[in-house]
């Protein structure tokens, strides 16, 4: 049953042809645009998908949709409206199931067809909010050339990297009336201890496939995936079943196994990514994990706070060329980077209104970082505490830990934004 709304549909729509309005600093309005068809052509883009030659022409001069499109898109630009696809029925998106219009999105957001340079992660994350009020989510699902890849799955899916219903139709493959594949139960346990570190069978008391069912209902999903792909190998390997390594079925699992194997390969590329870069959601991962600490230890919450804010403007100044010294404080840091995207007290205009608060906000904002870096040295981590030592309370590690995160989110957001407009 189709869940995303024809609200939903419309926002997304309007997103992508027109864009969104966005206010800069002090007022001034930009409207933010994005070229879904990325590196390509519209007529390129759309071949992706549908076989524009077997579509018919609107243009009763033209023989099939590839010529329209190219017609009234290439040659002439300006003929059709800026939404012309998403009114356009001979395209499943308006009027499509849910499935039509996620494929479509995830090939917008395909690294074969993306712009790297252009702000499509902006309007990723947009649309990406636009369907997960509709129950559903992107998710990475490999790599092509060190570029991450997208597919779609319900957001009630706990599986990154494989759909719930692969799973279970790869369990259904493995479990035969209770058995598993030919394991008797001694080999299964010997075999699920080696894979996932406990025996399936001893610590369910359940019949072989029982306990397989058992663990993929609540075990941890690397541990159920690397089970499912060590069972898939066991399957391949086995002389046995190779009567049943022929047919269509067969190679829809080698699929889904071979996407699994990219899957997994991504997610780990794409934490790595996100610990060696600072990004918009290496922000939102730390910002996370700080306010956890916050209440489970403050000492590391306060550290890590101020080890955001350096990760943040060390990674803007070298991005603009500009050099720090390894012994700049965080507090030099931050007084750069202000200075650099003009968001000193001194860039406010005495004229503008409430410029006085403006001046007085910005220079509190300075503060924080100076401010950061005595806590850490007195409560936060990467000191020697003595025995007498006692952290702060909850209450004020989250003033710090909020305080941190509203610097850093202004600086990386302006900073963002400052690219954006530049390419406006």
């Amino acid at each position: 049953m189709d869940k995303i709304t024809s609200i939903t549909r419309k926002e997304i729509f309007s997103l992508l042809a027109h864009g969104y309005k966005e206010s800069l600093l002090w007022g001034e309005n930009v409207c933010v645009q994005f070229n879904f068809y990325g590196t390509l052509s519209c007529v390129e883009f759309l071949n992706r998908l549908y076989d524009l030659t077997n579509l018919p022409s609107l243009d009763s001069r033209l023989s099939n949709a590839a010529e329209d499109i190219y017609r009234h898109t290439v040659l002439n630009p300006n003929d059709y409206p800026d939404d012309w696809l998403f009114t356009d029925l001979r395209f499943p998106l308006c009027n499509g199931t849910d499935e039509q219009l996620l494929d479509f999105l995830c090939e917008i957001f395909n690294p074969e067809v993306r712009e790297e340079q252009s702000n499509w992660r902006i309007f990723y994350e947009k649309i990406n909010k636009l369907i997960s009020a509709d129950g559903y989510e992107f998710y990475i699902d490999h790599i092509i050339s060190n570029r991450t890849a997208y597919s779609w799955r319900k957001k009630n899916d706990k599986f990154r990297i494989i759909k719930s219903a692969e799973i279970y139709s790869l369990i259904g493959l493995f479990n035969r009336g209770g058995y598993v594949l030919d394991f008797n139960t001694i080999g299964f346990d010997d075999f699920t201890r080696d894979v996932v570190g406990f025996r399936l069978t001893e610590y369910y008391g359940l019949s072989k496939g029982k306990s397989l069912a058992a663990f993929v209902e609540e075990g941890n999903e690397n541990d159920i995936i690397k089970l499912i792909v060590a069972l898939f190998d066991y399957y391949v390997s086995n002389s046995a079943y190779d009567n049943e390594k022929k047919g269509v079925e067969y190679q829809k699992y080698q699929k889904i196994i071979e996407r699994v194997r990219l899957g997994i390969v991504a997610i780990n590329e794409f934490a790595k990514e996100l610990e060696q870069h600072f990004s918009s959601e290496y922000m939102s991962s730390q910002i996370s994990i700080m306010m956890q600490m916050t209440k489970e230890n403050s000492t590391e919450a306060i550290g890590k706070a101020k080890e955001l804010i350096e990760s943040c403007c060390k990674t803007i100044l070298e991005e603009r060329n500009i050099s720090c010294s390894k012994d700049d404080s965080v507090g030099q840091l931050t007084k750069k980077v202000m200075k650099l995207l003009k968001v000193t007290p001194q860039n406010i205009d005495d004229k503008l209104p409430a410029a006085d608060a403006m001046k007085m906000i910005l220079g509190n904002l300075s503060a924080i970082a100076e401010g950061m870096a005595t806590l850490r040295n007195n409560y936060g981590s990467g000191h020697g505490k003595s025995a007498s030592y006692k952290g702060l309370e909850e209450r004020h590690a989250k003033l710090a830990v909020g305080s941190s995160i509203t610097l850093v989110e202004f600086l990386w957001c302006t900073y963002e934004r400052t690219k954006k407009v530049s390419k406006t």
